[in-house]
C-alpha cells in the first residue's frame, strides 16, 4: 500500500513488492486491492519452493525461495562458494557472522569472482520465483525493497534477464522489474502504516 500511494506504484492497480531482507516478505495487489486470501496470509512467495529438498527454511520446510532469494541466502551462498571455489577474494578475511548482502554486493561491484557467482546465483533463484508470480497474477511490475535490492544492477540485470528466459511466453515482455521508491529504513514501515491508514478512510 506505501508503494501504491507514496512510491513507484502510483497508478498501478496490478504489482508485487517483494521485500529481500533477513527473510523474503511480498505484498500482492490486484486490481488496486491487496490480497489476502481466506486466512489473511496469502503472498507468501518467499515459500514457493524453488530448489526441491534444498535449504532448510525456517518455516520447516526445505528449498523456499527465501533461503535463496533473501540477503541471508546470499550469505548462504557466499559461505559455500568459498568453501567450494580455490578464488582470491577479500570475502575470505571477513569472518562469517560478520558477512552481510552489503558487504558483498561491493564485493561484487570490484569483479571479486566469489561475489559476482553470488549475486548471479541468488538472481537466478529469485527469478525463479518472479516468474511464479508472473504467472498467476500477470502484473504491470514487481518492485525490490529491502538491503538485498539495494545492491542495484548488479542484481536487477540478472533477474531481469533470467525472468525473461524463463518466464511463461505469453509475458515476456509484459512486466517491469523495479526497485522500491519508498526509502528505505524505519520510515518504510509508516508509510506503509499511513498507506492502509489512507486506503480505510478513503
Amino acid at each position: 500500500m506505501g508503494e501504491m500511494i507514496f512510491g513507484g506504484a502510483k497508478g498501478m492497480k496490478e504489482f508485487i513488492v517483494l521485500t529481500l531482507g533477513t527473510g523474503l516478505g511480498s505484498g500482492i495487489v490486484i486490481n488496486g486491492q491487496m490480497v489476502y486470501g481466506h486466512t489473511g496470509f496469502a503472498g507468501e512467495v518467499g515459500h514457493f519452493i524453488v530448489e526441491p529438498g534444498g535449504r532448510e527454511c525456517g518455516c520447516g520446510r526445505r528449498g523456499c525461495l527465501e533461503t535463496y532469494g533473501s540477503a541471508t541466502g546470499l550469505v548462504k551462498t557466499v559461505l559455500f562458494l568459498l568453501s567450494d571455489m580455490r578464488a582470491d577474494s577479500p570475502l575470505r578475511n571477513i569472518p562469517p557472522s560478520e558477512l552481510t548482502a552489503k558487504t558483498i554486493a561491493e564485493a561484487a561491484a570490484k569483479k571479486d569472482p566469489i561475489a559476482l557467482k553470488a549475486m548471479d546465483y541468488t538472481a537466478e533463484k529469485l527469478a525463479m520465483g518472479i516468474a511464479d508470480c508472473i504467472a498467476f497474477s500477470s502484473p504491470e511490475a514487481i518492485f525490490l525493497f529491502g538491503g538485498l535490492a539495494l545492491a542495484g544492477d548488479i542484481l536487477f540485470k540478472p533477474v531481469r534477464k533470467y525472468v525473461e528466459a524463463g518466464v511463461f511466453p505469453n509475458f515476456k515482455g509484459t512486466v517491469k522489474i523495479l526497485p522500491s521508491s519508498v526509502p528505505q529504513g524505519s520510515n518504510a514501515a509508516v508509510l506503509g502504516a499511513a498507506a492502509m491508514g489512507w486506503n480505510e478512510i478513503k
